[in-house]
């Protein structure tokens, strides 16, 4: 295939939260497919907060690290439009981390494609509720969480991808569910969604508000956040409470060491006066095939839905992710759609 085609690269590294100026659109030619490998159209692109990590000047954590003039890294679904492969024929839908650009050849042997059939779910959930969020949020509520009928879960950022989809399972297991989101209209989104109740964190009354919910005790906290919101939900964990940490959002651009106080003192005695379970994990495929197969099956009997926000067009990805990391109204899954099938 001949032409030309568009892509995001890295303009600048981040200090503290990404601007859309740190990106920028290039027109390149369409790749060339190499024997083995396949050639893939990109209909959707996710954008995922975790990519914060990959684009510091120096590599703090995680295994990705995006340089100047680097394509972004991110997670898509695409259709193939020629193949070198045995395994892969024109015409099929695949998931994999293919980065933001609107073709891309891949070898399957060093970039994992997993097929996807589009009379099961729509394409867009494989990177939402039947994708990395979907399984983030099944391992919270169920791998790490535990989570027993009639417990009382609290989840931050409830309006999120994973939020939004634990908020939901956790339902399904039975627990009383309290969400956490920004502002007015986004609790009113995750209520909908079956929370039992959201508690507005902008709220100048926030911690009365979520003392009221939590008036029980909590037995099962999910971070997404870290903060000012976690250090409000602390005192209200039960002796044992579990506390699976899949992000910590507002220290994101901060580095390593944050400014003061040092409230890391107070929450080592809280881990240990209460007992607590706290297990961090960065989004990967944890729960496997068994997480899917659950998980699409909910899907299909209408009884987890899949929220989405989507952009359109590969130009508004850089806006889009910027705006993650500041107030927006985001409900769900955060998605660019690149292309039609």
């Amino acid at each position: 295939m001949t032409g030309t085609m568009q892509q995001v690269v890295l303009r600048a590294h981040a200090r503290g939260n990404p601007r859309a100026e740190d990106f920028a659109l290039e027109t390149v030619p369409v790749p060339r497919l190499a024997e083995g490998g396949v050639l893939l159209r990109t209909l959707w692109l996710s954008l995922d907060p975790l990519i914060r990590f990959a684009i510091d000047a120096v590599r703090l954590t995680g295994r990705a690290h995006v340089d100047v003039g680097d394509v972004l890294y991110g997670g898509t679904v695409s259709q193939v439009v020629e193949s070198r492969h045995p395994g892969f024929n024109a015409g099929e839908f695949v998931e994999g981390r293919t980065g933001w650009r609107e073709y891309a050849a891949v070898m399957p042997a060093e970039v994992p494609l997993r097929k996807l059939d589009p009379a099961v779910a729509p394409l867009s959930t494989a990177l939402g509720a039947l994708g990395m969020p979907g399984q983030t949020a099944h391992a919270c509520m169920i791998g790490i969480g535990r989570v027993q009928a009639g417990e009382t879960v609290v989840i931050s950022a409830a309006a999120g991808a994973v939020g939004s989809l634990a908020g939901q399972i956790g339902k399904l297991l039975g627990a009383r569910v309290i969400g956490i989101a920004g502002g007015s209209a986004k609790c009113a989104a995750v209520e909908a969604l079956g929370f039992d109740a959201c508690v507005d964190y902008r709220a100048a009354d926030f911690r009365e508000r979520l003392a009221a919910a939590c008036r029980d005790g909590v037995h099962v906290y999910v971070d997404n956040v870290g903060g000012e919101v976690m250090l409000a939900v602390l005192p209200h964990l039960k002796y044992g409470a579990r506390m699976p940490v899949c992000g910590f959002i507002s220290y994101y651009g901060i580095g390593l060491e944050g400014p003061g106080p040092d409230r890391l003192p107070g929450f080592m005695r809280s881990i240990m006066s209460k007992g607590l379970e706290i297990r961090g994990f960065g989004g990967a495929m944890v729960g496997g095939q068994r997480a899917l197969d659950e998980l699409g099956a909910w899907v299909r009997s209408g009884r987890l839905r899949c929220p989405e926000t989507i952009v359109h067009g590969l130009a508004a990805a850089p806006a889009a992710f910027a705006s993650i990391f500041g107030a927006n109204a985001h409900i769900g899954k955060l998605l660019v759609k690149v292309a039609e099938a």
